[in-house]
């Protein structure tokens, strides 16, 4: 398999590094009072923490439908939208990456929109979750019972800005590993339901 090459000519590379706030919008999720109750009716979707992971992102099967009530006019979620995650052991992103028109995000969430123009919305998510950025994030980590990112913490995050050609290979790189991790997965399982039947075959020799 051939190197993936990241690197480009030291000469030509620009590259910025920034604080988060610099080159997004932060926005937090929809202030719900009290849990969120499904309604069959609603008019509007939510996503909750239960609809994110940070590999497969967000999983839209099985989304609440609300009435929304208050005074806050909703903030409707947009392609190209992170959603972070700062609560809990596990401080990661996910990209929004349709659209899903009536939809909010939970007040777990913040919103993060970027300006394209400077940084891929994959690129940065891909980097929010990555290692640089997590260590980041376990230095200013506040609170012992129930971790968290707090919004300063988050806006004062540090963000390398390679070139936009480079995030592209970045992000296509990380996507190539998650693809070959998925296909690794369904070997081992498929592997295994085959020496789970052949197992089996043999114990009913005994029996």
């Amino acid at each position: 398999m051939p190197v993936l090459k990241l690197c480009i000519n030291e000469n030509n590379a620009k590259f910025m590094k920034t604080a988060l706030k610099q080159i997004t919008t932060l926005m937090a999720g929809h202030p719900f009072r009290g849990s969120i109750q499904h309604a069959s009716d609603g008019e509007v979707s939510v996503v909750q923490m239960k609809d994110v992971d940070p590999e497969s992102g967000i999983d839209s099967t099985d989304l609440f439908k609300v009435h929304l009530t208050g005074w806050k006019n909703p903030d409707y979620l947009k392609p190209g939208d992170i959603l972070f995650n700062g609560r809990g052991n596990r401080i990661f992103a996910v990209l929004v990456e349709r659209d899903f028109r009536t939809t909010v995000a939970g007040p777990h969430f913040f919103i993060v929109r970027v300006q394209p123009t400077i940084v891929r919305p994959a690129y940065l998510v891909w980097y929010i979750n990555h290692n640089q950025a997590q260590r980041y994030f376990s230095r200013h980590v506040a609170g012992t019972a129930l971790p968290h990112i707090n919004r300063t913490t988050l806006e004062d995050l540090p963000v390398i800005v390679p070139p936009l050609e480079v995030q592209e290979r970045i992000v296509n790189a990380h996507v190539c590993r998650l693809k070959e991790k998925a296909l690794l997965e369904r070997l081992i399982e498929k592997k295994k339901q085959f020496l789970d039947a052949l197992l089996d075959k043999t114990l009913e020799q005994y029996q």
